[in-house]
């Protein structure tokens, strides 16, 4: 990413964005409002456009109305006026191949009309079960040249680029699956899968902690570091999305530890890059996601622990079971709670186990990193060293973005009593900002034709294979005490009883 472009008209083409599902909520909530942010903040092309295709029947200025009325207040009336009229609709269904004549006429014409060539991306904001045939039918369409026919030195070329929501794949073999189908259609450099956790400021400052700071390098490996925790915990059940979530695709295992979790477990773990750049960046990244220890199938109910939540209070309100959601199976096995020790077999890391965890109706919201350090190898003050905790460096990724590191200090009075002292650096009271939202980054990296922050083909179908054993064995043998944990709580007593065999506690507060 470089810092020097971001303000930079000149650092971006003219280009249509195509938003296919451009009526439903991702839409509205997360791409019009980052859209209009990087507009309202200069972080855009000189001239652009946006065309929403989707089945349901609007007109383009109905669309443009539906859209400033779900924002309840969050444009500015003027501002709004201007850049809506950039914004275009079509109703069409893009997974039926009759429908494209249609659509990509309006691509075309609205390319023409705001002069912006052929540079265009397509971003897919629908169902998985939607991505192949839209892949397939933007191909052909003749809509993606990719520069092909533009060999001349010095002569700008078009770009087509395709932004996928996950989930990408339900396994090894469907995740090869899309990505042969996305393959045959862009080059890997203008695909970009989109993980929103990689769009938050802290993610990114791992980077920045870990290779700008020599206080903290030297330390960042086993002779040091006892084991990670990554946890990214929910307060919300499913939320009517049953129906999607107790799919095949979905669940906590597939749908946050196999995605999110294992790419934040690659920022923490990778070495350090030739230069800070996408093409480098991903090659240490790689080398993280090969080096993941595939488990055993034996060895899953050691490492691994599934749960779902029954009913419960979370903040005072009662909660529902997670069967008793609409569309969810009765005796459904679906995991809405996964956790599961990780190994990375390198020189760094060999030995320092990596716990993610991710659930739904917990006791709170948060997504950290949390590095337990050694104890000191010898213990000079024996009796206050049993109440001591491990040192500790805690990084809150969402909310109360901020690192946190705790160690040890001396109680001032007589007497040497020792307690854990916390130096704390909040990120929104030492910059002043609110955090800049991930979709906003994302977007805008697109724009630039910046890969840094998006997955490449190999770590999808790598961090499948670290997984898959744990899911073979969750599908052949059911679970008889599902749900095993009530909502509002941290999980099951299993993962607990996982940790405690190691010693090892959950950081919960």
């Amino acid at each position: 990413m470089s810092p020097t472009t971001l303000n930079d008209p000149n650092a971006y083409s003219n280009c249509l964005i195509v938003i296919f599902g451009a009526s439903g909520d991702l839409t509205k909530r997360k791409l019009i409002p980052a859209l209009y942010s990087l507009w309202e903040s200069g972080q855009a092309p000189k001239s652009f456009a946006i065309l929403g295709v989707s089945r349901t029947e609007f007109t383009s200025e109905s669309y443009r109305d539906k859209l400033f009325e779900f924002s309840k207040g969050s444009y500015d009336p003027e501002k709004w006026k201007e850049f809506s009229q950039c914004i275009y609709y079509h109703p069409g269904d893009p997974t039926a191949t009759g429908s494209w004549k249609d659509i990509s006429s309006t691509i075309c014409d609205i390319s023409e009309k705001h002069d912006l060539g052929q540079n265009r991306m397509f971003y897919l904001s629908v169902g998985p079960q939607f991505f192949e045939p839209i892949i397939n039918n933007i191909g052909s369409s003749g809509l993606v040249t990719e520069g092909r026919r533009y060999c001349s030195i010095g002569e700008e070329r078009p770009w087509q680029r395709i932004v996928i929501e996950k989930p990408f794949g339900s396994d090894p073999a469907s995740a090869i699956k899309l990505n042969n189908t996305l393959a045959a259609v862009f080059d890997e450099d203008s695909i970009y899968r989109i993980d929103h956790y990689l769009g938050k400021e802290l993610v990114q400052n791992l980077l920045v902690v870990r290779f700008a700071n020599s206080i903290f390098e030297p330390l960042w490996n086993s002779n040091y570091i006892d084991h990670v925790q990554i946890t990214a915990s929910e307060t919300v059940g499913v939320e009517g999305r049953g129906a999607y979530y107790d799919s095949p695709a979905g669940g906590a295992m597939r749908d946050m530890v196999q995605s999110h979790l294992m790419q934040v477990l690659s920022f923490m773990a990778m070495e350090p890059p030739v230069r800070m750049d996408a093409a480098d960046i991903r090659t240490e990244k790689n080398k993280i996601f090969k080096a993941l220890r595939v488990p055993k199938y034996e060895d899953v109910p050691k490492i691994a622990v599934r749960g779902q939540y029954g009913g419960g209070q979370i903040s005072g309100k009662p909660v529902m079971g997670y069967r008793d959601e609409k569309g969810v199976a009765p005796e459904s096995q679906t995991d809405t709670y996964a956790a599961m020790q990780v190994y990375v077999d390198t020189w760094r890391w060999g030995g320092v186990p990596f716990y993610l965890r991710s659930g739904k109706a917990m006791a709170e919201k948060k997504t950290e990193i949390v590095i337990y350090f050694k104890p000191t190898p010898h213990l000079l003050l024996k009796e206050e060293a049993k109440k001591q905790k491990p040192n500790q460096i805690i990084i809150n990724v969402h909310p109360n973005e901020g690192i946190r590191l705790r160690f040890e200090g001396k109680v001032p009075g007589l007497g040497l009593k020792i307690k854990d002292v916390v130096m704390d650096f909040d990120y929104i009271k030492q910059w002043d900002v609110e955090p800049s939202d991930g979709y906003a980054i994302l977007l805008n990296d697109v724009l630039r034709g910046d890969q840094m922050l998006f997955k490449h083909r190999d770590e999808i179908e790598i961090s499948w294979n670290a997984v898959q054993p744990v899911l073979d064995y969750w599908a052949d043998n059911p679970q008889d005490d599902l749900p095993n944990y009530n909502a509002g709580t941290w999980g099951p007593s299993s993962a607990d009883i996982m940790m405690a065999r190691d010693n090892r506690y959950w950081h919960n507060y």
